[in-house]
């Protein structure tokens, strides 16, 4: 059986980058962060955001505006732990369904879980082995204003609300530190899943 590799790493670290490669090389990738994207409008979960932040958060479609919930919780430490207790289940869940749903198709390779906040308050048991990408937060910050067209202090304010990959260190596995330039990232992730890869094969 295939391993379950989870990649983790703060808002514009190189995490993506790193799951593309990892999916090049044939694993099959799950998206954390899009499955919580999606979920925040399923009925149970858009009703509680609704009923905590109140209906500003909504667009005229009644679909949850995320820029604007954006706004309220990454300033907000209280109103962010709120927002995970009421998300974070479901992603779960939802990330159990699919690793057993592949594994029941027959597919026995490599598993990818590309969540951002996979080990944020200790060891996760939904991944075998953990890749930890960091990043200078000043690089972090110039790729948020560029990418996500944010201004300098909505930028700083998203950086701030991360865990410190400090903390995410002591329960990685691996670390890529993404310091230079795409291609090295891109050249030492391949390199790391090899190892990964070849130390699960029997």
């Amino acid at each position: 059986m295939g391993t379950v590799i989870g990649v983790v790493g703060g808002i514009a670290s190189g995490k993506s980058t790193v799951a593309r490669v990892f999916e090049s090389l044939g694993a099959f990738v799950i998206d954390a962060d899009g499955i919580g994207h999606s979920m925040l409008d399923s009925p149970p979960i858009r009703d509680a955001l609704t009923a905590r932040f109140g209906f500003s958060i909504q667009r005229t479609d009644g679909t949850i505006d995320r820029r604007v919930l954006g706004g309220i919780v990454f300033g907000d430490e209280k109103a962010r732990h709120t927002l995970n207790h009421i998300v974070r289940p479901a992603i779960r869940a939802e990330i159990r369904r699919r690793i057993a749903e592949k594994r029941k198709s027959g597919f026995d390779g490599t598993i990818l879980v590309d969540a951002a906040l996979l080990i944020e308050t200790g060891p996760t048991d939904l991944a075998d082995t953990v890749v930890l990408v960091t990043a200078p937060a000043p690089v972090r910050k110039m790729r948020l204003i560029q990418r996500n067209r944010l201004s300098d202090a909505e930028a700083e304010q998203r950086i701030a609300a991360q865990v410190p990959d400090e903390r995410q260190r002591r329960w990685a596995d691996h670390v890529l530190e993404n310091t230079e330039t795409i291609e090295t990232l891109e050249q030492n992730a391949r390199r790391l899943y090899g190892q990964i890869v070849q130390r699960k094969t029997p």
